[in-house]
């Protein structure tokens, strides 16, 4: 008899979570109330990113960051309604209240409710606090520049450095792939491989996407399959880093200093181009040369 409640519970948590997915996973977060929590909360518009389910734990995280946390136990419940919707159960009994365009997901009679930030750059003892603020219209753009070109790990990923709220902070997950889109930069490029110009460029792009209107349709961030905008490729998805986030990009109109297109055996010399006409050059080559290999082998089939 346990064990078929357990299951019962088990198949309804992820009916809701199926629900809550379809309807909030994408959008800008209208109202946020966790009441009596302590914790950080997302900020206004934040995206949310992923709604999970663990045994009868459901998570749900933002692009900024944020996961809200509510263990159901045997008491929580999650409820999603239309936004003029009656709620079945008394408002009192709410313990989270999440509304986007069209709906209102709520958490009720949950025992346990936390939000917390993941990762938590500010306890980490090498992160040097938390960088400036790009959302901010006064905030100095050339400290978060100095920042990123100064970035202590010359191997690490462009798209990872970008998450790091020691370089700056209030920038989301979907503001990374449309600031790397807008200025047709891999997001595997290496730290190393940046320039000046280059840290200057994403920084003033990033600060002007987050400030920009938040009813503006993504170029590439959700588009995954979808033609690029601007070259008509494809646009590829990609979980990545230790958070495991959502990433989106073009690699048509995105190979800017991706080592990915360099010839491996340049990658063992000491001559490795970095230079992006370099790297356009042998990527060109490379190609070239698996089109005459296709040609040679038809003409020996005869």
């Amino acid at each position: 008899m346990i064990y078929s409640l357990h299951m019962a519970m088990r198949g309804q948590t992820n009916h809701t979570v199926a629900a809550m997915r379809t309807a909030l996973v994408g959008q800008p977060t209208l109202r946020f109330d966790a009441m009596s929590t302590i914790g950080p909360a997302p900020v206004e518009r934040s995206v949310i990113e992923s709604v999970t389910v663990k045994g009868r734990e459901i998570l749900v995280q933002w692009d900024d960051g944020i996961v809200l946390s509510t263990a159901l136990r045997f008491s929580g419940e999650w409820h999603l309604y239309r936004t003029a919707e009656m709620w079945r159960k008394e408002t009192y009994r709410a313990r989270v209240v999440i509304e986007v365009e069209g709906w209102v997901a709520v958490c009720f009679d949950a025992p346990i409710v936390e939000t917390y930030r993941q990762p938590d750059r500010k306890r980490h003892p090498q992160s040097g606090g938390i960088g400036p603020n790009i959302s901010h219209p006064k905030t100095d753009l050339s400290g978060c520049t100095q920042r990123l070109l100064d970035y202590r790990y010359a191997d690490a990923m462009i798209s990872d450095v970008l998450m790091d709220e020691s370089v700056m902070s209030g920038f989301g997950n979907v503001a990374r792939s449309e600031t790397l889109w807008a200025v047709g930069l891999s997001p595997f490029a290496k730290m190393a491989d940046l320039s000046y110009e280059d840290c200057a460029v994403l920084i003033e792009t990033a600060s002007r996407i987050v400030r920009s209107d938040p009813d503006t349709s993504p170029s590439v961030y959700g588009r995954n399959g979808q033609r690029c905008m601007r070259c008509r490729g494809t646009v590829e998805f990609k979980i990545v880093g230790a958070s495991r986030r959502n990433l989106y990009w073009c690699p048509d109109c995105q190979g800017r200093l991706d080592r990915r297109l360099i010839p491996s055996n340049l990658l063992q010399g000491d001559h490795t181009p970095t230079h992006p006409a370099e790297l356009i050059y042998f990527s060109d080559a490379v190609a070239a040369r698996k089109r005459f290999k296709i040609f040679d082998d038809l003409d020996k089939l005869g």
